[in-house]
Formats: C-alpha cells, sequence, structure tokens
C-alpha cells in the first residue's frame, strides 16, 4: 500500500471512530429525549383524566371545560386505568390491561412512577381528591416518536457512510499534496550517483520543517558519502604508493644485484637492503589489516579500567628509564574512569598516540596523565618534540600523511588515523595542540 493510502486510510479511520462516537451520542440524547417528552405527554393524560372523573366539583366551569377539551387529545395505543386505595379499578372498566398491586402501591409510595414495558412506556400518578385518594395509570406506544428515530438513524448511517467516502478521497488529495515534497526528494536523490556526490538537495527557507530536516539530512548523508569516497579514492593512492616504495626498492637492488657477479660482501648488503624493506612492508600491511579490522563487535564489549590500558601502554614503550612519567589524578569509584569496549584495540589506540610521542621526542620525558571530569575520562600525553604546525593539524589524522618535518622519523602514517577512528568507536574525541620546535599535546575524551 502506497503512503498516501495508507495516510488516507488513517486519518478516514480516525475520522471514523470520532463520527461514530458524535453521532451514537447524538442518537442516545434524541433517543431520551423521545422518552422524556413521551412520558411527559403520559403525565399530562393522566392528569387530564384523573381532573375529569374526579376533580369536576373542584373546578370552575371554565378549567373544567379545558381539561374536556384537552380529552379528545388520545395518544397512540392509549390505556389508562384509575384504582382507588383499595387497588380497585374505578370509572374505567378494566379488561385485558389490568395493573398489579404491587404496581399501583409503588405509585402509591413515590406519587409519580415511570417504566417500560416493551415498546409501550407507562406512567403513574397519585392522585389526591376529597372525594379519597387515586391512582391513575396511562400507558402508550410513541409510534410516531420511534419512526422519527427511526427515521434519524437511517439518515445518520447514509451520512455516516457518504462521509467516509468523501473523508478518504480528500485524504489521499491531502496527502498526495503533502507528499510532494518527499516526491520531489526521491526524484533529485535518484540521479546522484558515485560520481555526483557533490550535489546536494534544495533546503525550503523553513529550517524546522520536517521535510526540511529530511532534506538537511540527507545533504550531511551525501556530505560524509563524498568525504569518504574522497578518502578512499586518497587512501588507494597513499596506499599504492607506500606499497611500491618498498617493492620497487627490492626489485631494484635484486635486478642490479643479478646484472654482474658480486663479492660476497655486496650480496650480503644487498640481502639486508631487501630484509629492511621488506620489514617496512610487513609493518606496513599490518597497519593496514588492524585499520581495515579497527570494527567493535557488541559480542567483544567489556567494562575496562582505562588505568590498566594506560599502565600496560606505558610498560610496553617506555623501553628506557624515567622517559615516560605517568601520572594518576582519580577518584575512589572506580566507575569514574571504567568505560565499554574493546580491550585490545584501546590498546592499540594509546599505543599509537604514545608511540608517536616518544618517537617524536627526541628521547625527552614523555608526560602521561589520566584523570577525571563529572562527565568524561581524560587522557593526556605531550611530548617536548618537533611539533606540528598549525596548518597541519587538520590532516595528521588522514590515513598515510606525514608532516613536512616527520621526514627523517620512521612511520607509516597510519598510526594516528587508525587511533583516531579507534576513539570515535569508543565515543571519544582527541584534540591536538602542537607548537613547531616545542611539542604536541593529546588529549583523548572518553564519556563515562
Amino acid at each position: 500500500m502506497k503512503v498516501k493510502d495508507k495516510l488516507a486510510s488513517q486519518f478516514t479511520f480516525m475520522f471514523a471512530v470520532l463520527l461514530f462516537v458524535v453521532l451514537m451520542g447524538i442518537y442516545y440524547l434524541v433517543g431520551q429525549n423521545r422518552q422524556e417528552s413521551f412520558y411527559t405527554k403520559l403525565d399530562d393524560r393522566a392528569l387530564t383524566m384523573g381532573e375529569l372523573y374526579l376533580a369536576q366539583d373542584n373546578m370552575s366551569p371554565e378549567s373544567f371545560k379545558k381539561v374536556v377539551e384537552k380529552y379528545p387529545q388520545v395518544l397512540s395505543h392509549e390505556v389508562i386505568r384509575i384504582y382507588d386505595a383499595n387497588y380497585q379499578p374505578v370509572f374505567i372498566k378494566a379488561d385485558s390491561v389490568n395493573w398489579s398491586k404491587e404496581i399501583i402501591k409503588n405509585v402509591m409510595e413515590r406519587k409519580k412512577l415511570h417504566f417500560t414495558i416493551g415498546d409501550k412506556q407507562v406512567a403513574g400518578l397519585y392522585y389526591e381528591d376529597n372525594s379519597g385518594n387515586f391512582v391513575v395509570i396511562a400507558s402508550a406506544i410513541d409510534d410516531t416518536g420511534f419512526q422519527n428515530v427511526q427515521r434519524l438513524a437511517w439518515i445518520m448511517l447514509f451520512s455516516f457512510i457518504v462521509s467516509l467516502i468523501i473523508t478518504f478521497f480528500l485524504g489521499r488529495i491531502f496527502a498526495t499534496i503533502a507528499l510532494q515534497p518527499i516526491s520531489k526528494i526521491i526524484n533529485d536523490v535518484k540521479i546522484i550517483r558515485a560520481t555526483s556526490l557533490n550535489k546536494r538537495l534544495a533546503i525550503s527557507k523553513y529550517k524546522n520543517d520536517e521535510i526540511n530536516q529530511l532534506s538537511i539530512t540527507i545533504n550531511n548523508l551525501l556530505e560524509h558519502l563524498e568525504q569518504s569516497f574522497d578518502t578512499q579514492r586518497s587512501f588507494i593512492t597513499y596506499a599504492s604508493h607506500e606499497l611500491r616504495t618498498p617493492l620497487t626498492s627490492i626489485l631494484g637492488n635484486a635486478e642490479i644485484t643479478l646484472k654482474n657477479d658480486r663479492e660476497k660482501e655486496d650480496y650480503k648488503n644487498v640481502l639486508k637492503s631487501i630484509v629492511k624493506e621488506s620489514e617496512k612492508l610487513n609493518q606496513l600491511i599490518n597497519s593496514l589489516f588492524e585499520l581495515a579490522q579497527a570494527n567493535i563487535d557488541n559480542s567483544e564489549l567489556e567494562k575496562i579500567q582505562l588505568d590498566e590500558v594506560l599502565w600496560e601502554v606505558v610498560d610496553e614503550w617506555g623501553d628506557k628509564p624515567n622517559q615516560v612519567k605517568l601520572e594518576y589524578k582519580l577518584p575512589q569509584d572506580k566507575l569514574k574512569f571504567t568505560i565499554n569496549g574493546n580491550r585490545r584495540l584501546l590498546f592499540i589506540a594509546i599505543s599509537n598516540v604514545l608511540k608517536n610521542a616518544i618517537k617524536f621526542s627526541n628521547n625527552k620525558e614523555v608526560y602521561c596523565s589520566l584523570s577525571c571530569t563529572d562527565n568524561e575520562v581524560v587522557i593526556t600525553i605531550r611530548d617536548n618534540g618537533i611539533g606540528i604546525a598549525a596548518n597541519e593539524i587538520k590532516n595528521i589524522f588522514t590515513p598515510f600523511y606525514r608532516a613536512p618535518n616527520a621526514g627523517g622519523h620512521s612511520g607509516t602514517g597510519i598510526g594516528l588515523s587508525l587511533a583516531d577512528k579507534i576513539i570515535r568507536l569508543h565515543n571519544g574525541i582527541i584534540h591536538v595542540d602542537s607548537e613547531l620546535n616545542k611539542g604536541t599535546t593529546f588529549t583523548i575524551l572518553f564519556p563515562h
């Protein structure tokens, strides 16, 4: 079912429920009003009959004349009976209709009684007179009222069905109009391909409109896809270049060596060069593998105390005594510095940052600390090394990127990009502050 049909159906259903409740309320109120109105007529007939038979001696001729004029106004299927205090019918002969003593007694006790038997409505009136006390019981069937109510029911049913049909088609029209912006978005997105990810959806001036928010969300997604494709192209270019360099060196040395006979020492030197380049190639392939495998499986998540991970990292890479100064500023509550994560990946991320600090510090001391705020766990790694130029900081997390002043140090350019990816997988962020020839500070923040 199309969305516009579904919306029209849902709207029609809600309208049907509301209309049904309203019509049933009207039908019930009309029925109640008919019943009360007819009881009033029965009360009036009972009073008229009582006055006609019992009150002539207590009324003026003009008043009694009015009673006589009202007497012929008989109701449909009307039956009236008058009973004395001894429950005996008087004035009017009781034939097929004769009320029980219990009913007559109830009328005497309550003074006025209304009840229904099938379609027949009955009104009982206790009439007090100087010649004695009597009970007048009038019954009749409101044929006209029932016919009017039944006619109203048919009119309501017809109106209900016609209203639902009209509502459904109007709902489809309004749904079509409301969904036109979405249809336009669908058509615009259909023409976007991998080669045209720079295209964006039009944004209206109503910023808080839901359709506008959808367009903004899709534009953000296209932005991320475009960046991802650009990063992928750059990654492939850099990877090809980095893999080609050691392979070219290996092949070049081997080919040159094989052209002529060499001394034993020359062969050794060539083999050493091949081993060195092979080690670089192996390190590069391992880094690429780690970068590709840096994903979190929910089954691998565990509670991790970051002080333990940081101590393991420092113990692993702090080869020289006092090379890394480690400081903890932690509260007593261990939950404050415990996060959910993958222990192996966190170890790799923090290791890569610390290795860089050690490598570029030129044997100077590296400071490393762990502290907590109300909402975050903070890891700070600071060196006093060569630093990074301000315009280069934005690029250091790009795979294979190496700053111009890092040429004298070995590396693949993958470590920091891998660290950044792992930290983001743990909902963390990494900040960099640096100054050329003075040092660099990495601040890693994890929510807890």
